[in-house]
């Protein structure tokens, strides 16, 4: 009798983590974020020229800012139900190699039409309608 009853305590926590998981998955929340410096490695997994130097920074109150290709941006976003989007973005307009120009407008275009994020702990990517960017955390910042 308490192996059955202990069975389907068992079998219930089981089918609750299961539903749980299959709704939707872990939900990222801003503290997750917050306070990292993460550098673009990827776009579409096809690795960036680490010369260019793309990165992404998440601070207080979502504000965000980095280098897109070759220009700064900066400005705020907001991450409703897994989506990061920010808002228009101010940025730097220095004109661009061809390479630094594409990686540019992946990550502005990215961030400004919105992105499901997936946070892998060191990894993170934001899954847009035609990029998906793959940053690496690299440091917490101070």
């Amino acid at each position: 009798m308490k192996t059955t009853l202990v069975m389907k305590t068992t079998i219930a926590a089981a089918t609750a983590l299961l539903l749980s998981a299959c709704s939707g998955g872990l939900k990222v929340v801003e503290s997750d974020l917050q306070h990292h410096h993460w550098n673009l490695t990827a776009i579409n997994g096809v690795a960036v020229d680490p010369e260019i130097k793309s990165d992404l920074e998440i601070a207080e109150h979502f504000t965000i800012n980095g280098m897109a290709g070759c220009n700064r941006f900066f400005g705020s976003a907001t991450l409703e139900q897994n989506r990061l989007k920010a808002d228009p973005l101010a940025s730097t307009k220095m004109a661009c190699d061809p390479v630094a120009q594409k990686v540019e407008t992946a990550v502005l275009q990215t961030l400004g039409e919105g992105a499901t994020v997936n946070n892998k702990g060191q990894q993170l990517e934001l899954v847009g309608e035609q990029y998906t960017l793959t940053y690496q955390l690299a440091d917490w910042m101070k």
